[in-house]
């Protein structure tokens, strides 16, 4: 089956460098769209025709962080209703943010690993789980 592109929403630009390069070393057929900010995915998934594989997410951005931006998401009818996996991946986190983006209705928390083998581990598990799952609008 073939997947919709990752969107990937991180504050820095190494980080985004280092996940696309991450997914494509897993051999992860997906294409990887980055984004500097929140407000530039929402434009992009307000301009989109195709669904969209999994959103990752970094907690901290710039103008919003990870919280407001799903929240904006889950405020937005046809944004919410396209049932796109967002998963957070951060570098730092306190149990305060877990508990608020699970209550946001995430379907994934995780602290960023901090070697590459480790974010290859976590996003192979992201993206293989994610391809096995059935969504709301799929042929069965």
């Amino acid at each position: 089956m073939e997947n919709g592109p990752i969107l990937y929403v991180g504050g820095d630009e190494d980080d985004r460098y280092l996940v696309t390069d991450v997914l494509e070393s897993i051999g992860c057929t997906s294409k990887v769209i980055n984004f500097a900010t929140g407000q530039e995915l929402i434009d992009y998934l307000n301009s989109c025709k195709e669904r969209p594989f999994i959103i990752l997410c970094d907690l901290y951005l710039p103008q919003m962080n990870g919280l407001e931006l799903k929240e904006v998401i889950n405020a937005d009818d046809k944004l919410k209703r396209r049932t796109i996996p967002f998963i957070f991946l951060s570098d730092s986190v306190n149990p305060k943010d877990v508990d608020d983006a699970y209550m946001s209705l995430v379907q994934g928390f995780y602290v960023k690993a901090t070697t590459y083998e480790g974010l290859k581990k976590q996003l192979g598990a992201i993206c293989e789980y994610w391809e096995l799952a059935t969504l709301p609008g799929e042929k069965m």
